[in-house]
């Protein structure tokens, strides 16, 4: 659960050294056109759906741990949901499901991106929590 603490305070970290939203979009892009590959896991099996733009996500577990990968096709989402996943994965299922992001709780993100963009994320979260329930089962 610690794991999951710190990787969060560290992402905000970075969000709060950039202040204005301009910064925050500026550094969004770089972070998204970074990650400009073509995932093996494009799949209509791993594409989310409500969301407005297309989100993959991809799941494996191993040794008790679940990875998370995940892919956009929208470049500031692609970076947000590399965010989220650099939180999440690496993490055993009942931690991931027992933890409570503090992204929304103080609503943070809803000053730098918008309503759909935060409503994408709380989707990504809470598949990320569905799966971490499929693999305790």
């Amino acid at each position: 659960m610690n794991s999951l603490i710190h990787r969060e305070k560290q992402i905000l970290n970075i969000f709060s050294t950039l202040k204005s939203k301009n910064n925050i979009y500026k550094y969004l892009i770089y972070v998204g056109k970074k990650i400009n590959y073509s995932p093996f896991f494009l799949n209509k099996n791993n594409l989310l759906s409500g969301c407005q733009t297309k989100i993959w996500l991809f799941f494996f577990y191993k040794n008790k741990y679940i990875f998370i990968l995940s892919y956009s096709d929208s470049i500031i989402i692609r970076a947000l949901t590399f965010f989220l996943t650099k939180i999440y994965s690496n993490n055993l299922p009942i931690n991931i499901i027992n933890y409570r992001s503090f992204l929304f709780k103080k609503k943070i993100l809803k000053y730098f991106v918008s309503n759909n963009r935060n409503n994408a994320l709380k989707i990504i979260i809470n598949r990320i929590r569905y799966q971490a329930v499929k693999y305790l089962i």
